[in-house]
Order: C-alpha cells, then sequence, then structure tokens
C-alpha cells in the first residue's frame, strides 16, 4: 500500500482524529477523564502487514499508519461508509460554496465552517478555527516534509477565525477547485496547545504561510525553524505521552513489529454527540493492530480467533480460508468492488525509459492472463488507467494493452533497441556508451501476490529481450526510495478514490519527487490535469478526465497490472461496519452481538 494522502476517510486518504493530553510543564500524561472504562470495553484485533511507523500523520507515513492515526486524530469531515460522500465529523454541517462580493476577499470563493460545540481536546479546551489554522500551518512549513499536502491547498488564500466565536471560521480560495472542500473536511486537525507548547508558532499568521515569499522568508525564522525541529522529533511521532488528539482513543503502546495498542478514552466527548452523527460512534475498549507479514500467521491468527479482522490475504488463501468450514463457524468473508490497482512504474529520467515506445513495450511484456487467472485467483479486474471503471469519466474506450512479445519486439527494435551480440537482451548506444535493456525492479516481495506478479514479469520480459532483476525489500524502504526517485522501475498499490480522482499529485510536474508524489517524472498531461482541477462544469470535467487518461494511456508512466478485489475477513460475534471505502473496515463502529 502506497502513502497516498487525500479526502478519502479524511484528507489523511484523500482522502484521513488522535489521543490522550499531555501536560506541557512535565511531558507526563493527565487523562482528566481517566481510563478505568476504556479497560473494560470490548476489543478488536485487526491484522495488518506493516507497521504504522509514525502517528504523526503530516510527516511522510505509510497507509498503515493513517489508518491507526485516524482513530486518534479528527477531520472536519469524514466519508460515510455505506454512501462513499462526505458528511460532518467536527463540524455541524458540511458547508456550501459562497460567492464574495465585495469587501478585501471580492471575487474569492468562500466556505462557512463551524465546529460542533461539543468537540474538545483532552485537556478540556474546545477545538476551535485556530486549531484548523495551526493545522495549515503545519501543511505550509517550509522546513516540513509536508509538500505532498500543499496541492490541496494551492488555491487556499486566507481562513478567518470569527473572534467572537472562535468555533466559528471561513475558508476562503481564489479560484474554484473541484475538490477544494473535500481537502478542507479531511484536514488533520491538531491541538495547538500539544503540539505547539512553546508557541513558536502564535506570533506568525497563516498568510504568512501562504504567501510565497513571506513563507520562503520563514526558513530563516528562529521561531519557525524550532517548531519545525520539535515537530520532527520522535515523541510526536511514537510517544503516547506527546501523542494527542480530539478522537475517542488515546495511544497505549506502539513497537514496531509488534504493533500498536490503542485505548478508548472514558467519558469522550463524542459518545453523547453519537447519537445525532453515527460517524461518531466509537464502541471498543481496544484496539489492537497486529503485524502478521504472511498468509501463514495470519490463518493461525484467525484458527486461534487470535484475530477479529483482515484484509490484503493473498486470493489464493483467501479462497482456500473461506471454504473451511471451520473458519466459516467463526468469521463471514467478503469481497467488493476494485478500491486500488496495483501498477508497475517505470522512472522516465532514466536514458532506458525516457522513450515512450520501451514503455509501450513493457507494458505490452507482462502477462496479464496469468496475472488474473493464477495469480489473483479471479478476484481483480483490469483498468486502463488511474481512474475506478464505476466512473462515468472512466475512458473505457481505449483498449487494454495485451501480452504481445512480438509487439514488444517491434516497439523495441524502433527505438533501436536490438540484440546485436546475440545474448538474449536487446542493446543501444546511448551517449557514445552500449547498454543492454536491463532493469531493475523493486518490489515488496513479503506479499505473495507481489512476488508471483514479479516473477512473471521478470520471465515474460525475457523473451522480449529485457532482463529484469527483482530486489525484493521491506515496504517503508521501497515507499522511502521511490518518493527519492531512486529507482529505475518499481511496483506498489494506489488507493482508487471514492470521489473525484485528483491527478495532479502524482502526474503533474509540480508535484514531481521529493516535493510531490509524481515518482515516474511524467509531466506531459499538465495543462489538462490542471484544467480538470478547476473546471467547475462537470461535463466539461468528464471530458478532460478522458483526454488525460489518454495520454497516460499513451506515454505509459506506468503499467496497471491489476485491479484487486477489496478482500475481508471478519469476526462473525461482531455488528460490523464494512465499506467498499479503503481499508475495507470502520474498526471504531465495530460492535459484540448480544448473546442470545
Amino acid at each position: 500500500m502506497e502513502n497516498t494522502p487525500l479526502c478519502m476517510r479524511g484528507l489523511l486518504l484523500a482522502a484521513s482524529a488522535f489521543f490522550m493530553f499531555a501536560i506541557a510543564s512535565c511531558g507526563g500524561s493527565g487523562d482528566k477523564n481517566g481510563d478505568s472504562a476504556a479497560l473494560k470495553g470490548d476489543t478488536v484485533n485487526i491484522r495488518m502487514d506493516a507497521a504504522a511507523n509514525t502517528l504523526n500523520p503530516y510527516l511522510p507515513s505509510t497507509g498503515y499508519s493513517r489508518y491507526v492515526a485516524m482513530r486518534i486524530f479528527q477531520t472536519l469531515g469524514e466519508i460515510n461508509p455505506k454512501t462513499l460522500k462526505l458528511e460532518p465529523l467536527l463540524v455541524k454541517s458540511i458547508p456550501t460554496k459562497r460567492d464574495i462580493k465585495e469587501g478585501p476577499y471580492a471575487g474569492t470563493l468562500a466556505y462557512d465552517f463551524e465546529i460542533l460545540d461539543e468537540a474538545q481536546w483532552d485537556d478540556g479546551s474546545p477545538v476551535t478555527g485556530n486549531d484548523v489554522a495551526f493545522s495549515l500551518k503545519i501543511i505550509f512549513h517550509p522546513d516540513l516534509p509536508t509538500g505532498i499536502y500543499r496541492g490541496f491547498f494551492e488555491y487556499l488564500k486566507a481562513l478567518e477565525v470569527d473572534p467572537a466565536n472562535p468555533k466559528k471560521f471561513t475558508a476562503y480560495f481564489s479560484q474554484y477547485y473541484m475538490i477544494m472542500l473535500e481537502s478542507m473536511c479531511g484536514v488533520p486537525i491538531y491541538p495547538v496547545y500539544n503540539y505547539d507548547r512553546n508557541k513558536h508558532l502564535t506570533n506568525i499568521p497563516l498568510s504568512d504561510f501562504l504567501d510565497a515569499q513571506k513563507s520562503e522568508q520563514l526558513k530563516a525564522n528562529p521561531a519557525a525553524q524550532a517548531f519545525a525541529k520539535e515537530f520532527m522529533e520522535p515523541r510526536f511521532a511514537n510517544d503516547k505521552n506527546f501523542i494527542s488528539g480530539s478522537g475517542p482513543y488515546r495511544l497505549e503502546s506502539t513497537d514496531g513489529d509488534q504493533g500498536t495498542t490503542l485505548v478508548k478514552k472514558e467519558k469522550w466527548w463524542g459518545d453523547d454527540a453519537a447519537a445525532k452523527n453515527p460517524l461518531l460512534a466509537a464502541y471498543p475498549g481496544r484496539l489492537v493492530y497486529k503485524i502478521l507479514r504472511d498468509d501463514a500467521a495470519t490463518e493461525n491468527y484467525l484458527k486461534s480467533e487470535a484475530i477479529d479482522v483482515a484484509t490484503n490475504i493473498s486470493p489464493a488463501k483467501f479462497l482456500e480460508m473461506k471454504a473451511d468450514p471451520a473458519l466459516k463457524q467463526k468469521y463471514d468473508f467478503h469481497t467488493y468492488g476494485a478500491t486500488q490497482y496495483t501498477r508497475w512504474f517505470f522512472n522516465m529520467r532514466s536514458p532506458k525509459l525516457s522513450d515512450k515506445r520501451v514503455r509501450q513495450a513493457l507494458a505490452h511484456a507482462v502477462d496479464y492472463d496469468y496475472l488474473q487467472n493464477s495469480v489473483m485467483q479471479g478476484l481483480s479486474q483490469r483498468i486502463i488507467g488511474p481512474v475506478s471503471p464505476v466512473k462515468s469519466f472512466y475512458a473505457k474506450e481505449l483498449p487494454l494493452y495485451d501480452y504481445n512479445i512480438e509487439k514488444a519486439k517491434t516497439l523495441l527494435a524502433d527505438a533501436g533497441w536490438k540484440d546485436s551480440n546475440n545474448d538474449g537482451v536487446v542493446d543501444k548506444v546511448i551517449n557514445g556508451k552500449r547498454i543492454e535493456l536491463v532493469l531493475d525492479l523493486k518490489v515488496s516481495t513479503v506479499a505473495k501476490v507481489n512476488e508471483l506478479s514479479s516473477s512473471s514479469i521478470q520471465e515474460s520480459a525475457r523473451r522480449a529481450g529485457i532482463k529484469i532483476i527483482i530486489s525484493g525489500m521491506e515496504l517503508d524502504r521501497l515507499r522511502i526510495e521511490t518518493g527519492k526517485g531512486q529507482f529505475e522501475t518499481a511496483i506498489l498499490g494506489v488507493a482508487l478514490d471514492p470521489g473525484w480522482v485528483e491527478l495532479y499529485q502524482s502526474f503533474h510536474s509540480a508535484s514531481l519527487v521529493p516535493n510531490g508524489d509524481n515518482r515516474t517524472g511524467f509531466t506531459q498531461a499538465d495543462s489538462v490535469i490542471v484544467a480538470i482541477r478547476t473546471t467547475e462544469d462537470e461535463k466539461v470535467r468528464g471530458a478532460l478526465y478522458r483526454k488525460a487518461q489518454v495520454i497516460i494511456h499513451e506515454e505509459v508512466p506506468e503499467v496497471y497490472l491489476y485491479a484487486a478485489l477489496q478482500r475481508v475477513v471478519v469476526a462473525n460475534k461482531f455488528d460490523d461496519v464494512l465499506t467498499a471505502n479503503r481499508p475495507g473496515y470502520y474498526e471504531q463502529m465495530f460492535k459484540l452481538k448480544q448473546k442470545q
């Protein structure tokens, strides 16, 4: 799973609620509510196949970290698990766009928010618009690695907090942006009192961060520098005495491969408010995230009822366990439509991969039928690009790349790649030096499907005269290296957004790594992508989406191997809340069934 902050389930996934307060004077914990009731509640044990490496989701992290952090921190809005529509979470209602006709912000667009009266931090202080402004300062801080978030707020002009009622605030945008509301509703809200204990940013207005020139000057501001240094300290990533949010759970422990445990806060403010808003419901007393990297360990834990929820099980093992009568008595097995896709992507900066004909040849050197039928056991579908096939703007008219070795050879020959020394690998003179088409493929081979997929690609590409060297590694290392552009080719998964697809982060030149998430170096659709995000007419936007997909299909910055059906195993002792949204469940809403 790849780092994909957007608005799913908050900006933490698109498209993304957080701990127990710490006393600033001593750094210790001091929950005014106490823990006793939290320890009496039910426990939900969740399998994850990689660790939550940081519970400070504004810093670089995996999707696993954000999924756990979402139970601690909260956002203004949340994706409804059934309808997949944006609904209020920390705010009283989702606002509508307002055109500003006069005053200092004349010509801008505005959204008026009001935070719930009940919403409060762990020290009893209210959640306010000032905390929202502070969270935006984090995103725009020039010395923090938060550039991947900034693209969602490119058109944010200002944020004003009502001095008479700081629960109210207005966000102003310089122009229309298709997910400007979703982006605002997806910001993880941090408490100022906890994350800026020394008040480094108190006297620096948000406007200084939003202004490009003033923001650059902040790099020399001692207070801003001091904040950045403190914010990136490990205590805010894994210390239960310093991680704090307005959500229902606090961090009890986290220990890398040993997993992470969250405990429900006693007398959490949202318990009473949940009667009006079910998205605030939080029933289990504990959420225990266990790291089980392979299918065998996961199966053993399921058989012993040591885990209650499991996803990312290989298709073959999923189907095998589904047929096991003993497991079927204890667990339900669910599949949902494709909520992510797995792609083989290329570093277009490499001289070997700069010609689109080479990348097209690679697309024809993949045995898709094997991946679909053998690796994925029929639990996936093919897609032509980074858009869900259920979307009206999915370019279904485009042909899928087929497995065609002869076509791959022809494309390579047209690009000047031929086997001049008859060693079975095509070569070409580049910058006066003969280079063989040997490509490194970085992949997290812990997952069986990745191991099988990469081995298949290696074998089929060899038939076209391309030598693939597989470099297996841990997911964290894979994410970090590809995020720095340190790769030739790699395999990673990407979540499919339930809303409008924001191509800017992965396919626009302004998002080239390390400043954004454009790892391939693709820049050929910049103007179309900008037009998509700034066009209000949905029909026109749909046509632009299809145009962008045509360009991506032609240029092949990545090959779409398959879009896996989401596979979820859940203990039938729960009244669960499952969803087509990633990761497939809302664990905080699980409730033990009443015994008959």
